[in-house]
C-alpha cells in the first residue's frame, strides 16, 4: 500500500514540474533547474546502488541459492 503511494505521489510530482517548465516565466524556471542539477548527479549513484543489490541479492528460483542457505 505505501509503495503505490509512493508511486502516485512521484507520478504527481513529475507532472506539476512539467506543467511548471511550460507555464512559468523564464525568470522563474531557475528553481527548476537545481532540480535538474540534483536528478543528474543522484541517478548514477542510485542505479549503481540498485545493480550491486541485484547483482548480491539471492533469486528465489534458484535451487542453487536454497541449497546454500543464503539470506
Amino acid at each position: 500500500m505505501f509503495i503505490r503511494l509512493f508511486v502516485a505521489l512521484v507520478i504527481l510530482i513529475a507532472i506539476a514540474v512539467g506543467v511548471f517548465a511550460l507555464v512559468l516565466p523564464r525568470d522563474q524556471l531557475v528553481k527548476l533547474i537545481i532540480f535538474r542539477d540534483f536528478f543528474d548527479v543522484t541517478l548514477p549513484i542510485l542505479a549503481f546502488g540498485a545493480l550491486v543489490k541485484y547483482l548480491c541479492t539471492c533469486c528465489m528460483s534458484c535451487k542453487g541459492c536454497h541449497d546454500k542457505k543464503c539470506n
